[in-house]
């Protein structure tokens, strides 16, 4: 190999892995750009500047890469509307309310939670809710991309998907180890959901689906009065209040993502993608209409 055959593909473009590092040094400069920025004009951090600055650098930095490196339209990272997109937001959606549902009614059938009123009137929750729901819906799509989007892409092109997966789960969960009442098993569980969400972009090599899950999970947790990754976001007139010791089981102050019964959940939902993607593998002797991997990622 000459020296250039470690920065550039065959064709003239840099090989994936210095895409890969070039937007992350993109992403960083803007997000600090955009937090002095945000300090300067507002006294008092929240939720809602916070992911407004966190859609602000991804949207920026994910648009330089597209614009100038890929010579794409930013949506190609897989925000093009087609024919399939609404079936998989409308499945991706279905997924979230079935898995939390499903995670609660566990855990209060088996005495691990229960509800207790929160002083909450359904009127005064009412904004709460309308206002949650579009910043739910920002930071889904926000998150999304930047883990499922363009970095991870990068990473399949230059390394394979199981590599991707990994390592874009193990980032995804590190950074929720900084939230309130995070536990060993609650960053497990948000690798798991990384997991999760990279093989349903896989699946589907689109990000429809992921955004449908990640919105409707957080959102199905908040209605139900749970806490959200170990933040309360709204109120709501009812709480789910841990009602056993067994924090490992129902997640504590962190919520259901904290505990074992979201650690089995999301490993029915990773091996339901896991077969579904088995199912629409062509067949042997056909080659996949997908296109080839780098060798390396440098």
């Amino acid at each position: 190999m000459t020296l250039s055959d470690y920065f550039l593909l065959p064709d003239g473009r840099l090989r994936a892995g210095w895409r890969l590092a070039i937007f992350v040094v993109f992403f960083l400069i803007a997000l600090v750009a955009a937090g002095l920025a945000a300090s300067l004009f507002v006294r008092e951090p929240s939720v809602a500047l916070e992911v407004g600055v966190l859609a602000t650098t991804t949207g920026a930095a994910t648009w330089l890469m597209m614009r100038f490196l890929e010579q794409e339209s930013v949506l190609s990272i897989g925000l093009v509307l087609r024919q399939e997109s609404f079936a998989e937001v409308r499945s991706g959606l279905g997924g979230g309310i079935a898995l939390v549902g499903g995670i609660t009614v566990v855990e209060w059938g088996i005495g691990a939670i229960r509800f207790d009123g929160s002083g909450t009137t359904p009127a005064a929750a009412l904004p709460y809710l309308v206002a949650m729901t579009a910043l739910l819906s920002i930071s889904a799509l926000t998150e999304e991309v930047l883990f499922r989007g363009y970095a991870f892409q990068r990473l399949v092109e230059g390394s394979g998907g199981p590599v991707a997966v990994a390592i874009s789960s193990l980032i995804f969960g590190g950074l929720h180890a900084g939230n309130p009442h995070a536990t060993r098993l609650s960053i497990l569980n948000t690798m798991l959901a990384g997991v999760l969400l990279a093989l349903a972009y896989l699946k589907t090599r689109a990000l429809w689906l992921p955004i449908g899950f990640h919105f409707s999970w957080n959102w199905t947790l908040l209605v139900l009065g749970h806490p959200v990754s170990g933040l309360e976001v709204a109120p709501m007139p009812w709480r789910a209040t841990p009602a056993s010791e067994l924090i490992w089981l129902h997640g504590g102050s962190y919520g259901p993502e904290g505990g074992g019964v979201a650690t089995a959940a999301l490993l029915v939902g990773i091996l339901y993608l896991v077969g579904q993607m088995k199912l629409l593998s062509p067949p042997r002797g056909i080659p996949s209409a997908r296109p080839p991997q780098e060798e390396s990622t440098a």
